[in-house]
């Protein structure tokens, strides 16, 4: 059961508990109370010696032990509950009766009949009523239970809701809960703060990546143009010459890694250039600076346009085709689509290649994945950062990418942003 259920049933077996508990006390105490009143009554009204005759009324002669009714008027007695009835039996008898007396006992003995039969009748009453009541306060008990329920936990909902929607690229965004100072809301007072730890430590991460790129770009720089002048003017030895190349390949790979980094830091955080960017014009620019001779290329653009940051959006898209190029088969095919929807623009890159398993697309986007050998993350020209990128890019830009692995082999990205 849900913790909702659950409260809603632990609520309402308490008040069962409790509202049984308080009819049971209130039903003996009423019993006890009936039952003191016939007692002061009888004692108050009837001689305790002559209960316990068990004299006939019917005799015209007065029994032996029989008390003239004048006794009893003589005393207070008559004013007590009960007592008056007593009198009002007397005062019937005839006055021929010798001596005018009565055989109290057999009065008193009906008397007492009489209400302990009204206290029988009054006590099964109460005890029925009291568990007609408390079936009737159960159902109402459970509904007002369920609605407390309900209201509290609607908050945890909103709470829940809101956690699972912030990931580590929204951490920008607060539960800020409003309402009563509760425990709910120091819940939500407490993830925010959380939050704020997080978002710092993401922040100084990036600071980090950045700086340590940014730094690491200079000596890169000097190291390669260092390799690159006697290489063209011809001054290293033939014996050196390919370590040369080498070392300037490793070069040239750890700038494309470095600028990718940095990249990646700039996609993570917030965009600080916003401007309308013609998507199809991007796409198309990008495809002619790209070197597609080993691939059949078929292109159908349509015109798309969207607000963010054009540089970003074309690294994205220039991963996507560098992607679809690099991860190809020999004499394959690469179809770039952009097409606009009622509120989306959407980028498809389809290529041939090999086949890829359905559990590796889910990793095609964590950075330096090599996963799958037909699919090396860092290949020779690759920096095995070029998924994770167009997805930091896309969802700064409030879209999604989606990975389908493609009929016979190859993949689909599909880059969706806002219109």
């Amino acid at each position: 059961m849900s913790f909702r259920t659950r409260l809603v049933l632990i609520i309402t077996a308490v008040f069962i508990a409790a509202g049984a508990a308080l009819l049971a006390v209130q039903y003996l105490v009423v019993q006890q109370l009936f039952a003191s009143a016939i007692s002061l009554t009888t004692q108050s009204c009837v001689p305790a010696s002559i209960l316990t005759d068990s004299t006939d009324v019917t005799g015209t002669t007065a029994p032996e032990g029989a008390v003239p009714f004048s006794t009893f008027g003589s005393t207070d007695s008559a004013t007590i509950t009960g007592c008056a009835y007593f009198e009002e039996v007397a005062q019937a008898i005839p006055a021929s009766t010798p001596a005018q007396t009565v055989a109290v006992d057999s009065v008193g003995g009906a008397v007492l009949q009489q209400s302990t039969f009204l206290a029988d009748e009054v006590g099964g009453g109460l005890l029925l009523w009291s568990a007609v009541t408390l079936l009737a306060f159960t159902g109402v008990a459970a509904a007002i239970a369920f609605w407390l329920a309900r209201r509290s936990l609607d908050r945890i909902g909103e709470v829940t809701a809101t956690a699972r929607d912030i990931s580590e690229r929204d951490l920008g965004r607060r539960l800020d809960l409003p309402g009563p100072d509760d425990e709910i809301k120091e819940l939500g007072d407490t993830i925010d703060g959380m939050l704020d730890r997080l978002e710092s430590a993401f922040a100084a991460q990036d600071r980090f990546v950045a700086n340590a790129s940014h730094e690491l770009r200079t000596p890169l720089t000097t190291t390669r143009t260092a390799l690159e002048i006697p290489l063209t003017q011809g001054d290293v030895p033939e014996e050196l010459e390919p370590n040369m190349r080498r070392a300037l390949r490793a070069t040239e790979q750890s700038e494309r890694l470095i600028t990718a980094l940095l990249t990646l830091a700039r996609s993570r955080t917030d965009l600080e250039h916003v401007e309308h960017v013609e998507v199809d014009s991007v796409v198309s620019a990008e495809i002619e600076e790209l070197a597609v001779n080993d691939v059949t290329l078929h292109a159908d653009l349509s015109a798309a346009s969207i607000d963010g940051d054009g540089m970003l959006i074309a690294r994205a898209v220039r991963n996507l085709l560098e992607n679809g190029i690099r991860h190809n088969v020999t004499d394959g095919e690469l179809w770039v689509r952009v097409r606009r929807g009622k509120d989306r623009v959407v980028v498809e890159v389809e290529n041939t290649g090999a086949p890829i398993a359905p559990a590796t697309l889910a990793l095609l986007t964590e950075p330096f994945y090599r996963g799958d050998a037909t699919r090396t993350s860092t290949g020779p020209d690759g920096t095995g950062l070029g998924l994770a990128i167009v997805q930091s890019v896309v969802e700064k830009h409030g879209g999604t990418l989606h990975l389908t692995a493609r009929p016979g082999g190859g993949l689909i990205a599909a880059l969706s942003l806002p219109a």
